[in-house]
């Protein structure tokens, strides 16, 4: 074993690439469900509309929801998105938190805004009744606080759907073709995918060459040694062995070293990057479902190494 970590160590830096390919490969291998739940829940279910914050909209919607909202979130709209000549808000190039934030705040504009059409009450009434006293901003926010009550635990997915499906057909009264919309958003998604999956394959290959190359060079150096060692032994020492047993210690043997050594390198190695990459991977999500998660992993972990230890000394 001290033999080997010692071999091990004269092959570090080709270790050390497979294991940056590995977590490539692994990222890559973790990233391809979630692309393939949004092409099912976005491309599909939502048309291709990914946020509640839309790319445009119309300046008499966005009067309409700016009544819907307080001071700080209209600031945040209007720091997001630029009134173009042709009467459309455009929204600016904005970050992944950002772009959080302003679904947060459409989407219960867009929630209450529809609720009112649905009863026939247009947001023209609604700006009468405000400037006239009829009804007050405290009370709007009272009814919204009232509607997410009635949601209960759903709230948050509602307002969403809700949101979404308020954006679609605002897309829809701009003339803008939904369609398109949703196969560029398949297209794209797609696209992604077959890029990760050939980055994928690309590093699956290079690990698979880099661990073979590795391990044949150890398994070189270990027959160097001992054929050295053969050589050196006395003619004593030959007569307690056979000469089909030291043919077999120096091929056979050596080369279940070199497999082991292959398999660990891409597999064993690849198993712990692979479930802490799961970790974070769900972690992300924010489900709930990270200590079921962690608890798999850390038991497969356990697992392993208690079977390597009693399986490595043996061999």
């Amino acid at each position: 074993m001290l033999k080997l970590i010692r071999y091990l160590k004269q092959v570090k830096w080709p270790i050390l690439a497979i294991m940056l390919l590995l977590v490539v490969q692994a990222w890559c291998d973790l990233s391809l469900p979630q692309y393939t739940s949004d092409i099912v829940d976005i491309g599909i279910q939502q048309g291709g509309i990914e946020h509640a914050a839309p790319d445009q909209i119309r300046d008499e919607t966005m009067e309409n929801l700016k009544l819907f909202m307080e001071e700080d979130d209209w600031n945040k709209v209007e720091a997001a998105y630029t009134l173009g000549e042709d009467g459309i808000w455009y929204r600016n190039s904005v970050n992944e938190s950002t772009l959080e934030e302003l679904d947060e705040v459409f989407g219960m504009p867009m929630l209450m805004l529809s609720a009112m059409e649905e009863q026939g009450m247009d947001a023209a009434t609604l700006q009468a009744m405000l400037t006239s006293g009829q009804m007050t901003l405290e009370q709007l926010e009272a009814m919204a606080d009232q509607a997410m009550e009635q949601f209960g635990s759903q709230s948050d997915m509602i307002v969403e759907q809700k949101a979404l499906l308020f954006v679609k057909e605002e897309y829809a009264a701009m003339g803008l073709d939904l369609d398109q919309i949703q196969m560029n958003y398949l297209l794209s998604t797609g696209g992604r995918m077959l890029g990760i999956a050939l980055l994928m394959a690309v590093a699956a290959i290079l690990v698979g060459l880099l661990a073979s190359r590795t391990a044949a060079q150890l398994g070189m150096s270990l027959r160097g040694d001992v054929f050295k060692s053969v050589m050196s032994f006395s003619n004593t020492e030959i007569d307690k062995f056979s000469t089909a047993s030291l043919i077999t210690r120096s091929t056979n043997d050596i080369q279940q070293v070199q497999m082991v050594v292959v398999l660990m390198l891409r597999i064993v190695i690849y198993a712990p990057i692979l479930g802490i990459g799961g970790i974070i991977k769900v972690a992300t999500t924010h489900t709930g479902m990270e200590w079921i998660i962690a608890v798999a992993v850390g038991s497969a972990l356990v697992l392993v190494a208690l079977l390597m230890s009693l399986a490595l000394p043996k061999f």
